[in-house]
């Protein structure tokens, strides 16, 4: 835990219990159990002192009042395979979509206006619903929640391999954003309640963020590959698979996550969540991430009124969410995100790295595969597997980050590893345009996950720290939706600053001027990066480290 912090009073969040005190890494879950020690304690063996051959007991179903329970290791480890495989799919059906896209759309009908919405209504429809199915499943409990988004998942996924039009496709896409946002919040939720603090929830953080990059960049891979041989819809029938197989293996090894409470759980759902403040940032986000495909499309939609009118309400709606928020805490009613959680110096830093650097990736990712296509002309298949360094990488980061977490600082482990990224967009920047793969992009796809990933476990600690114990699918739910807002504000930016620089380079040749607002967009990640890095360094100054086993 970091370094402590006087403060009058503890943060209100919805259904939270009696004030604690505030730490800078603070915890707001309860630290009682019903032997007075800590529920996230080892067992001991009473006679040798040495540490039980079974996970550490656990968080319970009610960590206040209700004794430690045992989690095998075997299952524990099914628990890290089944939400990382999720995690992995969850991406991987975009990386299928962005390589094959010019065939897909082909073989379904889709026209050109239309063919950015298959990935955009996907991010909607997740980014509108994740808060609401996080506070809902910490009601309702974390596994129905988390059993039905994955099934429907596999049913949909099946689905997008059998679309015959263009409508049909944009549908089960976003069906799937829908099914997809039932599971991301609950994962965090799974991972406290599965494992206490110290290297087991570690591990399973750095597994769990593995799957985000490692399924976007296998997704392109497999993609291409499919795309040249056997075709496009048999990379979802294999996803459906996998997935099918994840769901059915999360029946036995996924905890059942529920509060106990008086009340019955329609009234819960009723009293206990902040449904008007749920609603209220829900639609705002819903209409600004519409706006912002918009603009992904085409940056002149920006000035049409109904994107004007649209993006002006989403704005107002956003200003007027703290406002509730206030309102709310001072009620003492629950409230969804309560504004003294943003006072936490390192809550604050790590949400806006976080949006920032899953911006950063998202963006390099998307226009280094342009420029080996329409700019180096290289095929599909070739394009994709010159990815390949980008997932090794990325794998390598977050099993390093499992070891690093507890013994480096928060503020060195984000620091540094966002000066490592800040290499990737400066090198694509200034690329010759026939220069070799091995000078320059190889480095760009190798260091460029460095620092999204470095993040996701050291911010996936702080977050569910900040949070009670009983309200971590919430926890879940705000990490998954500030970096699905950075996904999606890296690319409109990016797009169109790159479109609009292209427009006027004034390049005789077509790739000249292509490669034009690639470098702007290049420049734009570098400043994101930099960005970052002076959050890292000044707004985690005090976090100290995170991630060790309670005493």
């Amino acid at each position: 835990m970091g370094v402590k912090e006087e403060m009058p009073e503890a943060l209100l969040v919805q259904g939270a219990g009696q004030p604690t005190p505030d730490v800078e890494m603070h915890s707001l879950k309860s630290s009682k159990s019903n032997n007075g020690q800590h529920p996230d304690s080892v067992n001991q063996d009473a006679a040798t002192g040495t540490a039980s051959q079974s996970i550490p007991p656990t968080d319970t179903e009610n960590p206040t009042d209700s004794p430690s329970r045992n989690v095998s290791r075997a299952k524990g480890v099914t628990v890290i395979i089944t939400l990382a495989g999720v995690n992995f799919l969850n991406t991987m059906g975009s990386g299928l979509l962005i390589a094959g896209l010019p065939r897909i759309a082909s073989d379904v009908g889709l026209s050109d206006g239309l063919s950015l919405w298959p990935a955009a209504v996907y991010s909607l429809a997740a980014g509108c619903l994740l808060l609401i199915f996080g506070a809902v499943a910490d009601v309702v409990g974390a596994k129905p929640m988390w059993l039905t988004g994955s099934f429907l998942f596999a049913v949909f996924t099946v689905a997008v391999g059998l679309a015959k039009t263009g409508i049909q496709l944009i549908l089960f896409r976003t069906v799937l954003g829908i099914s997809i946002s039932m599971c991301l919040p609950t994962a965090m939720s799974f991972i406290t309640r599965t494992f206490p603090k110290g290297n087991w929830r570690n591990v399973a953080f750095s597994m769990n963020g593995i799957g985000f990059p490692l399924g976007y960049a296998l997704g392109l891979v497999m993609g291409g590959i499919f795309v040249d041989t056997i075709g496009w819809r048999w990379g979802y029938y294999l996803m459906a698979m996998i997935n099918l197989c994840l769901s059915t293996a999360a029946i036995w090894s996924l905890p059942s996550v529920h509060q106990t409470s008086e009340k019955k759980w329609n009234r819960r759902l009723s009293e206990d969540i902040d449904w008007i403040g749920a609603i209220i940032v829900s639609v705002a986000l819903g209409l600004l991430l519409y706006v912002l495909a918009m603009t992904t499309s085409s940056y002149t939609k920006l000035g049409d009124a109904s994107n004007i009118a649209l993006l002006i309400v989403a704005v107002v709606l956003l200003a007027s969410f703290p406002i509730w928020m206030e309102f709310q805490v001072k009620r003492n009613r629950p409230a969804l995100i309560p504004n003294r959680l943003w006072r936490n110096a390192s809550f604050t830093s790590i949400c806006v790295s976080i949006f920032l650097s899953w911006a950063a990736l998202n963006s390099i990712q998307y226009f280094i595969m342009l420029f080996f296509q329409e700019v180096q002309h290289v095929s599909a298949l070739q394009s994709s597997l010159r990815f390949l360094p980008h997932i090794v990488m990325g794998t390598a980061v977050n099993v390093a980050c499992a070891w690093l977490v507890s013994r480096v600082k928060v503020q060195t482990l984000a620091g540094v590893s966002a000066l490592i990224t800040i290499a990737a967009p400066l090198v694509m920047a200034t690329v010759d345009i026939s220069g070799y793969y091995w000078y320059a992009p190889f480095w760009a796809l190798a260091l460029s996950p460095v620092s999204a990933d470095a993040l996701f476990t050291v911010s996936n600690l702080i977050i569910s720290d900040a949070f009670p114990a009983d309200l971590q699918s919430l926890a879940g739910g705000v990490f998954a939706e500030v970096g699905q807002i950075g996904n999606a504000v890296g690319l409109a930016v990016t797009a169109a600053i790159a479109s609009s620089v292209t427009e006027h380079s004034g390049a005789d040749e077509p790739r000249e001027a292509r490669m034009a607002g690639y470098r702007a967009a290049f420049w734009t990640i570098f400043a994101a990066t930099v960005a970052v890095v002076v959050i890292a360094f000044w707004g985690l100054r005090k976090g100290g480290t995170v991630g060790k086993k309670d005493d």
